[in-house]
């Protein structure tokens, strides 16, 4: 790891056995061993590889001590925790046949995410309970020692309706972690389970953190973040790349098919009530130069088809980067303050028009003296002043935005915002319905002149942070530190993050 070619060459050789691209940009040791870490620990199994590779390139003792770190109970930290080993071939067979006889009663979808939130990974699509016991089999126990398989035996014990099952799941459980010496572990994660709830408006999401590279070549860092559970926000970090914006698309097309939820052409699952299914949210955390930039147009391409627009499977929305990076109290009490009168009071809308005769500083002033305006409806931040007005917007706290990217949002235009915004019966549909309008827009032969295939919505909700780390920050992060693997904000009652 100490030189550069010799990063590159250890990732070529990992990138192979894991059968997954593995990028360092060979700049920095220890941002690129960061990131070959976490493309190893990503995938299922992918701890054994990351052992073989070092042990094919250093040799055994090495990998050994790899070894060590990756199995409970053999880092320092976790020397409390005894080792627990993997499970019987008694404990595999009597869990696959008390899940063979609840299969009819399991839905295997709230089954598969909620493992999927518990272990912070992604789990396969398409499963049979058994069939995912035996994949989460061979993954790794977590860091209190619990394996994977058994926290799988939990989830579906809290998913069958019927008492008996539910005791005798749960039973199986706790008879495993008291011959592991793991039963106080599995009481407090009983605990932490009972204690959270889900929050419908938390979607499937890929956000997209674009910055300037700063390098003096005009190309940007994407930063992808994933939270494949609905309901709960926990986002987890994708692989960084350095590219030029042409490439954005590329980015965004590879970060999607690391998650096959999220993949295009990926299944939106059915909502029990019968109504319509929001697609997984695709948002840009872009800085204010870059907003106006078409990433709902950007192409993506799902298996040998032709590239299809973003935003005709995606929800795709816009969202501030330096108002998510400030630490000016006031500017995220007013975002908070703002997003709550949305969701509680509706749409009330604070226009601007480039014609109009009142200056900046006016317009401002009466947005800050009315909190009650929660959206901007704007001519196009192609410049100044338009460009001022969108960040006086932001600085002001308003989380929702709309504008025609073209330039001059023409009166009729607006008037189908206006429409829009009246036949919204709560905010939280909104994204669904801009979804709609672009959908049409990109099927509709007269598309290119309709305002779906133009309209730039900005969605900014103070409650789903995520926590972008620089690469001028690498420096600052010891060998310690758990910023690269706890990396989603805690957000207090308040909205706070702490």
């Amino acid at each position: 790891m100490e030189d550069q070619p010799g990063r590159v060459f250890f990732a070529g050789i990992l990138s192979e056995q894991l059968n997954v691209h593995v990028d360092v940009r060979g700049t920095k040791q220890r941002e690129d061993v960061v990131a070959l870490v976490r493309a190893a620990l990503g995938v299922p199994g992918g701890g054994r590889v990351l052992a073989d590779v070092v042990r094919l390139c250093e040799g055994a003792s090495a990998a050994a001590a790899f070894e060590r770190l990756l199995t409970p109970g053999g880092h320092p930290a976790d020397a409390a925790v005894p080792l627990s080993g993997p499970l019987s071939p008694r404990d595999m067979d009597a869990a696959l046949a008390l899940l063979a006889a609840v299969k009819g009663q399991l839905p295997e979808a709230a089954l598969r995410d909620a493992l999927a939130r518990d272990l912070r990974c992604d789990m396969p699509p398409r499963l049979s309970p058994e069939q995912l016991f035996t994949y989460v089999a061979e993954l790794n126990a977590q860091p209190d020692g619990l394996p994977p398989a058994l926290l799988l035996i939990e989830h579906a014990a809290g998913l069958v309706a019927a008492p008996a099952w539910q005791q005798a799941l749960s039973g199986w459980s706790r008879g495993w972690a008291e011959r592991a010496g793991l039963l106080a572990s599995l009481r407090r994660r009983r605990s932490k389970r009972a204690e959270s709830t889900a929050d419908p408006a938390i979607p499937r999401c890929l956000v997209v953190a674009v910055e300037p590279a700063d390098d003096g070549s005009g190309d940007i860092l994407v930063r992808p973040w994933l939270n494949t559970v609905p309901g709960y926000w926990q986002p987890q970090p994708s692989m960084p790349e350095t590219i030029s914006l042409d490439g954005l698309g590329g980015a965004v097309e590879r970060a999607l098919r690391q998650v096959v939820r999220l993949a295009p052409g990926g299944a939106v699952e059915p909502r029990s009530d019968g109504a319509e299914a929001m697609p997984p949210y695709v948002e840009f955390v872009l800085p204010y130069e870059l907003l106006n930039h078409n990433v709902a147009g950007l192409a993506v391409r799902s298996g040998d088809g032709s590239p299809l627009p973003l935003g005709l499977k995606y929800a795709v929305h816009l969202r501030s980067l330096e108002r998510m990076r400030t630490d000016d109290v006031l500017v995220r009490a007013q975002w908070l303050e703002r997003w709550t009168r949305l969701q509680r009071h509706g749409i009330t809308v604070h226009g601007w028009r480039s014609s109009d005769t009142d200056g900046l500083n006016e317009w401002q002033a009466a947005l800050a003296a009315d909190p009650d305006r929660t959206a901007a409806v704007l001519d196009a931040p192609d410049g100044n002043p338009a460009l001022h007005v969108l960040k006086a917007a932001i600085a002001e706290g308003v989380p929702l935005a709309v504008w025609d990217r073209r330039g001059t949002f023409l009166e009729e235009r607006r008037e189908v915002v206006t429409a829009v915004f009246a036949a919204v019966q709560r905010p939280a549909q909104l994204p669904l319905v801009i979804h709609r309008l672009r959908r049409r827009a990109e099927t509709d032969a007269a598309g290119p002149l309709l305002l779906g295939r133009h309209i730039a919505f900005f969605w900014d909700d103070p409650h789903r942070l995520v926590d972008i780390q620089t690469a001028a920050d690498d420096d600052l992060v010891d060998e310690h530190d758990t910023a690269y693997t706890d990396s989603a904000h805690t957000i207090d009652s308040e909205g706070t993050p702490v």
